[in-house]
């Protein structure tokens, strides 16, 4: 994203103005400026040449920063150092910057390299606003536990996180700064703040400045300085606290003339800087200073000077998003879990309720991202303190709450506050674990753990930002894994090093397309268009696209309307008919779960599962040939020719009534309904229809032909081993432990209201209504709208998590449904040789001269399959991604086959390899 491109011109032009510099401007380069409401007389000293530095804090005023910005790319100026205080001062002047992990959510993670990747962050921000020093309080040598400073309280930690943060910083050119406790001599510092400060000076820190103190000017003693100089070996400049603040200018004055003479290098003033000038300039006559003394503190500030525009920067490319995602994940720290609740042992079996207490009109983050994972009840307080009546309506309302999750926001930070873990919280959370479970999410200063002795299930994440807040929701939901450590001491409950470990069960998870290494904008812009041309083009009135990688959601939208009418746009959880996706998300699954356990084989013939089709021509067939669609089966069979007559568009009252009746419970749609043995029928029908005579290459292998009959004898196949029905087997043993909401048969049945499923088609040759809720598939709909080859509806995000349990070859969320061994089974190609593309049950990229339904970016290892009604569903085992298109595109007719001649599915997919970010150039 950057940029800095810096010469030596300019450097040498900083030797030259430094040659022709008055006292008064020399005197001046020792001022290190504090913004405020003086900042004209600041911009008067920048044009004459007088002033060093300039530091910007949350509160500077955003034109002050541009004006110093253009100003010291004037060849005639002397550049002002520009720098800011901690990330706040970045905010000031650039709202949309993204806050990156630091302090103690750096501290909680073993590994250094998330303080070099944050200050990295940092430094590329502060380059791209032409900044040349950051001043972090993270850096500073603080002993006391109740503030931000610091990474922690272990030391040989603090050394190493200081050690990366400051080498981050200076990789892309930026100096940095800290503070030192104020303390009256040397001696009076601890082992700890000696060591620390030495290993600053080693990592050449170039700024060093006292803590602001009460009722003395913040002006370390001679024994400090000299100590720094002389047995340090530091070569930055030490710089005074602010001398102006609560003074007048006479005190002022003689505060910055003690300052020099104690070995101070520059004076912070955020006023009086014409008075401290001309005092100083009245000492060096009466040989209080000498004019050699300024010229040495000087040359050390335009050695800084020269120094910012020496540096050569190459263009950077950093995803703020992705760093603060990976830190934050890593930063996420589990200090008790001791009911074993976390993570979420089931998404949504479980009734939940979550309370968020101290947002103070913030998004409540924490609390959207749980609800991608679970459904639940919700409270939300805005303050840190609430009455008792709030305490016993919450008591009440979760009585009868399988569990209760508490995200706590901890905007205050002081103790007199308690952190923003008030009394009434604290109550809460006591009253609350003797009537159900309960975890308690922190999010703030660790201190506020003080007040949470009693919480049995306790997690913590250092910030109140966004990001942290849905990495401890992901935590909670068994996608991410908990290594961190407590950085601090806090009581005999919570203390340093503590931290249990937890590994992620697996469960799909969301992220920034950077975190997996693909470039967002490209993403963006290429999905969106293609998306919003198929509407606009009208090959769909609208479509869900879900892409994940590494096992992360990187991309989850939703374009366009239920209908061409526009009255009801798409969401992310709108329900689609998934057509034959079916085969894959139903049928195979089932298949490949049964194989597991040794309970069905694919090369074994039908008749050996279904002794009652010995006599027919179907018996010599094994499970392989319907997988592969190499059976002598035809492409479809016409069901409805039974009970439908299209001359006279009359039914068959054998097997359709137009209501529900004793002998009629089937329904097809709310106005029809078959006979309670329609499956026993279509089955006998089925049974007794000719076989194909196409080309047969073995015995047993025929010539592909892609047909749904082949499901037909899977489903049978299947229901016969489990003794169930395929809609009843899949929801209880794989749709519900995956932890999905949408995905499953007979949607409306399932309690899932008809609004939220867009209609397909209009059918006027069979069922006579729209279909809406109901399977599009006709043969599936006289079943009642359970088949092996059509009949699942769910949302993109609900498709996704089964292909991504698929990816993870069988495992999601702690269960096992199948091992290695069966996904490489099923996702073979076993008849390559025969120009048959196909996997079992999962369909392939093409061979060469097929045209094949995935891009020719997709690597030759993915599998998946696509549906009727203009949906597809791809894994990428290669590149580990999962990718989802849904669609109603046969609304209001199945005729307009845009979708398919314009590539649309085949586009998106391939801009997934297209934003793929290349780490070789």
């Amino acid at each position: 994203m950057l940029f800095i491109i810096t010469s030596t011109a300019k450097a040498s032009n900083i030797d030259s103005l430094a040659s022709h510099l008055t006292l008064d401007q020399k005197i001046g380069q020792l001022i290190f400026g504090i913004t405020n409401n003086y900042n004209k007389s600041l911009k008067n000293l920048g044009r004459e040449n007088q002033l060093g530095a300039l530091l910007f804090d949350e509160y500077c005023q955003p034109s002050l920063h541009t004006y110093f910005k253009n100003l010291n790319q004037l060849p005639n100026k002397l550049p002002v150092l520009l720098g800011v205080y901690n990330q706040k001062g970045i905010k000031c002047f650039d709202k949309k910057y993204q806050y990156l992990p630091d302090n103690y959510n750096l501290g909680a993670i073993k590994s250094n390299a998330f303080a070099f990747n944050s200050y990295k962050g940092i430094a590329d921000a502060c380059r791209h606003h032409q900044i040349d020093f950051y001043v972090a309080e993270s850096l500073s040598i603080n002993p006391e536990k109740d503030n931000s400073y610091g990474f922690g309280e272990d030391g040989g930690n603090t050394l190493s996180k200081n050690h990366a943060a400051v080498k981050g910083l200076n990789q892309l050119g930026v100096q940095a700064g800290t503070s030192l406790r104020y303390l009256k001599n040397i001696g009076d510092y601890t082992f700890r703040e000696i060591n620390i400060l030495k290993g600053l000076v080693r990592d050449s820190i170039q700024y060093i400045y006292p803590t602001d103190i009460l009722f003395e000017a913040p002006i370390f003693d001679t024994s400090v300085t000299t100590f720094l100089k002389d047995s340090l070996q530091y070569n930055g400049v030490i710089v005074t606290g602010n001398l102006s603040a609560g003074n007048n200018a006479a005190v002022t004055v003689e505060n910055a003339i003690n300052a020099l003479t104690s070995g101070h290098d520059m004076i912070a003033l955020s006023g009086f800087y014409q008075e401290v000038i001309d005092g100083i300039k009245v000492a060096i006559k009466k040989g209080t200073l000498t004019e050699e003394d300024i010229n040495t503190k000087v040359n050390k500030v335009l050695y800084l000077k020269k120094k910012a525009h020496l540096e050569e920067v190459e263009e950077q490319h950093t995803d703020y998003i992705a760093i603060a995602n990976e830190t934050f994940e890593k930063s996420v720290t589990i200090l008790h879990n001791l009911d074993s609740i976390i993570p979420l042992s089931s998404l949504n079996q479980k009734d939940y309720q979550v309370i968020s207490i101290g947002l103070k009109g913030t998004q409540d983050d924490f609390s959207d991202m749980m609800h991608k994972f679970i459904d639940y009840d919700y409270h939300r307080i805005e303050n840190s303190s609430f009455s008792t009546a709030q305490v016993n309506l919450l008591l009440e309302s979760c009585e009868n709450k399988d569990l209760v999750i508490i995200n706590i926001v901890c905007h205050q930070n002081s103790s007199k506050h308690r952190f923003g873990v008030s009394y009434a919280t604290e109550q809460l959370i006591e009253q609350l674990q003797e009537k159900t479970k309960v975890i308690v999410a922190l999010h703030g200063k660790p201190a506020g753990l003080k007040y949470l002795s009693d919480s049995r299930n306790t997690i913590i994440n250092y910030s109140t930002e966004k990001e942290a807040q849905e990495a401890t929701a992901q935590l909670i939901a068994g996608t991410i894994s908990a290594n961190a450590t407590l950085p601090v001491q806090i009581s005999s409950k919570y203390k340093i090093h503590q931290g249990d470990k937890l590994k992620s069960i697996g469960r799909l998870g969301y992220a920034s397309p950077a975190f997996v290494g693909l470039d967002q904008k490209v993403l963006h812009h290429l999905v969106d268009s293609i998306a919003l041309n198929a509407i606009e083009m009208e090959a769909t009135p609208g479509c869900q696209v879900v892409i994940a990688k590494d096992g992360k959601i990187v991309f989850e939208k939703a374009y366009g309307y239920f209908t061409y009418e526009k009255e009801k746009p798409v969401t992310n959880e709108t329900i689609y008919d998934i057509a034959s996706i079916t085969k894959v998300a139903s049928t195979t699954q089932a298949m490949m779960m049964l194989d597991y356990h040794d309970s069905v084989n694919v090369n074994q013939h039908l008749k050996y599962y279904l002794p009652e089709t010995d006599t027919t021509n179907k018996a010599n067939i094994r499970l392989i040939q319907f997988l592969t669609h190499t059976a002598p089966l035809r492409g479809g069979y016409y069901f409805w020719g039974h009970v439908y007559d299209k001359e006279t568009k009359k039914y068959d009252p054998t097997y359709i009534s137009a209501y529900k009746k004793k002998g009629f419970n089937v329904e097809i749609t709310p106005n029809l309904y078959a006979t309670d043995s329609i499956k026993d029928c279509m089955w006998k029908w089925l049974l007794d229809a000719p076989i194909s005579t196409r080309r047969r290459y073995t015995k047993d292998v025929y010539r592909y032909w892609y047909s749904d009959l082949g499901y037909y004898f899977l489903q049978r196949t299947i229901e016969k081993i489990t003794q169930q029905p395929i809609n009843e087997f899949m929801e209880s043993h794989v749709y519900q432990p995956l932890g999905t909401r949408t995905l499953g048969y007979l949607p409306l049945k399932r309690g899932i209201k008809s609004s939220m499923i867009p209609p397909t088609e209009m059918d006027i040759n069979y069922r006579q209504s729209l279909m809406k809720g109901i399977v599009h598939d006709p043969s599936a709909g006289l079943m009642g709208g359970v088949g092996g080859h059509a009949g699942v509806f769910s949302n993109a995000h609900d498709l996704a998590i089964l292909m991504q349990m698929n990816l993870q070859k069988g495992y999601y969320s702690g269960h096992q449904y199948f091992d290695e061994a069966t996904l490489n089974k099923y996702n073979r190609q076993p008849y390559k040789r025969f120009k048959n593309r196909r996997g079992l049950g999962w369909d392939k990229p093409p061979l060469r001269g097929d045209e094949g339904n995935t891009s020719p970016l997709a690597p030759k290892s993915t599998f998946g399959h696509t549906g009727f009604t203009g949906t597809c569903a791809w894994v990428d085992p290669d590149n580990n991604i999962v990718y989802i298109f849904l669609s109603n595109r046969v609304y209001p007719t199945a005729r307009n086959n845009k979708l398919a001649k314009e590539n649309i599915r085949e586009n998106i997919q391939g801009a997934i390899y297209e934003a793929m970010i290349d780490d070789s150039k």
